[in-house]
Parts: C-alpha cells; structure tokens; sequence
C-alpha cells in the first residue's frame, strides 16, 4: 500500500489526505456517507459481524497489503 496521495487536496495550502480529497465532489461524499451509515447502522446484524465481514472482504481483494 503507498503511502503517496494519488489525488490532490481540494483545500488550496492543506495536505492531500482523506478529509481533503474527499472534498473534489462534496455531493457524491455526501450520499457516500448516508449509504455507508445505513449499512452500518442498526439492522438484524451485530456491528462486530459487520465488521468482521468488512475486513474479510479488505482481505479478500487485497485492500491494504
């Protein structure tokens, strides 16, 4: 995994980071996160499942080695 920013900060002077980046389309970001907590929040699964399921799956496609 690199280390190095592939996307350029949309805050003029601030570092590339996730906060930064994720700012280049507000909107999408936005219904990102509003999917992203209805998978997460509440529902018949435990968070510890969903979690678990959430790293097998970073594992199984290789996220993060």
């Amino acid at each position: 995994m690199s280390t190095t920013p592939r996307l350029p900060s949309a805050v003029p002077g601030a570092p590339a980071n996730i906060v930064t980046v994720r700012r280049h389309a507000p909107a999408v970001m936005d219904a990102f996160d509003a999917m992203y907590a209805t998978l997460l929040g509440g529902g018949v699964v435990g968070m510890d499942v969903k979690e678990a399921m959430r790293l097998r799956n970073a594992f199984a496609s290789g996220c993060g080695l």
